[in-house]
């Protein structure tokens, strides 16, 4: 087990997205530990909405086995979903039991706050009104 984080992506566009999440690195996922990073691949977020609607999804670093001396990492790509050009992505990495952003490909468009206070992180990304 890891550090974990409740993630929640918000669209202020007027058009939607869609969210892509790639290069996972020593994650959990599909319910292993809690954690459902994959919910966000493929995901559409409609124009004014967010992803959990409710609040935040549990994501957690997977750092045991061949991932204990790992970095674990994702990336989160937003596309237009209407006419797929992307609009940016944002890399996330965790070390010593923080999260951090980094990179971001836009970031006039694409922002990210991360709090890293609790016992578990909260991260949201907010994609920018258009």
């Amino acid at each position: 087990m890891g550090y974990g984080a409740f993630l929640t992506v918000t669209n202020n566009r007027s058009g939607a997205v869609r969210l892509f999440v790639t290069n996972v690195s020593c994650m959990y996922d599909n319910g292993d530990q809690g954690s459902r990073l994959s919910m966000f691949n493929n995901a559409l977020v409609s124009p004014s909405g967010s992803l959990p609607a409710g609040g935040g999804q549990y994501i957690e670093v997977n750092a045991t086995g061949g991932c204990f001396f790992l970095v674990s990492t994702f990336d989160i790509k937003v596309t237009d979903e209407s006419n797929s050009a992307i609009i940016g992505t944002a890399a996330f990495k965790e070390a010593d039991l923080n999260w951090y952003l980094d990179s971001n490909s836009n970031e006039d468009v694409i922002n990210v706050m991360i709090n890293n206070s609790g016992q578990q992180a909260r991260m949201v990304v907010t994609i920018a009104a258009s």
